[in-house]
């Protein structure tokens, strides 16, 4: 929960300067710390992107998963399965965009 905090109030931070630097352009100048604005940028695609995957790969663990405990006749775990199904997938959805924001605050604070 505490990235998402965290990265919403990053992104709510960095908005006015990224409104600057899109005036400037405009302008014709080239901004200042455009650099790290790109970077911010794809970091952040690169992290939703890293969850999408994530996520469709847990949703395959989970599926062979309950297809091999339905196959042997173990019904009850597979219905545990199913039911922790979706925790499952958002956690492993979040886990990219957690280290990137963990990343990113090291990085920004000089640590």
């Amino acid at each position: 929960m505490w990235a998402f905090w965290m990265s919403s109030l990053i992104v709510m931070n960095r908005i006015p300067r990224l409104a600057q630097e899109a005036h400037r352009l405009v302008l014709g100048r080239v901004p200042d710390g455009r650099f790290e604005s790109e970077r911010m940028v794809t970091e952040k695609v690169l992290a939703v992107q890293g969850g999408v995957v994530a996520a469709n790969l847990e949703g395959m663990r989970i599926s062979v998963e309950i297809a091999t405990r339905m196959a042997f006749g173990d019904v009850h775990s597979a219905s545990n399965a199913v039911a922790s199904a979706p925790i499952r997938i958002a956690r492993a959805a979040a886990q990219p965009t957690h280290r990137t924001v963990a990343d990113n605050a090291r990085r920004l604070s000089g640590g």
